[in-house]
């Protein structure tokens, strides 16, 4: 996603939109190098209203539900992909507090709790 960022800002050649983003929670801090990927068995649509200014962020417009956990984790970040299944990482970040969950407890992000901000 840096790549497509600075191709579209200074001239490069233009990344055409993802069909959509897909949220997944991460038991580790995800960083350049991994995912960290958590028990939970699928990825959710996450819809982002529009970027504020200046603060260069965005959150989610809708609640982001219907994970039902599949193991004991505790989880420390989330990662977006471009695919529901497969694709690219194209944004994660680390979570201000821990979620530690249980088999079968079902996380979940509120409105406007998921905050992608462009530093």
């Amino acid at each position: 996603m840096a790549k497509n960022m600075l191709d579209w800002c200074l001239g490069g050649a233009a990344a055409s939109q993802p069909p959509g983003f897909w949220l997944q929670w991460a038991t580790g801090s995800p960083n350049d190098a991994g995912a960290s990927d958590g028990p939970v068995p699928s990825r959710r649509t996450v819809t982002f209203g529009a970027g504020a200014s200046p603060a260069g962020s965005v959150s989610n417009i809708a609640a982001i539900t219907g994970w039902t956990n599949t193991a004991v984790a505790t989880f420390l970040g989330w990662n977006i992909y471009d695919r529901s299944v497969g694709g690219t990482r194209i944004f994660y970040g680390t979570l201000t507090a821990k979620v530690g969950c249980k088999s079968a407890d079902n996380p979940a992000f509120a409105v406007g709790a998921l905050v992608v901000t462009l530093v």
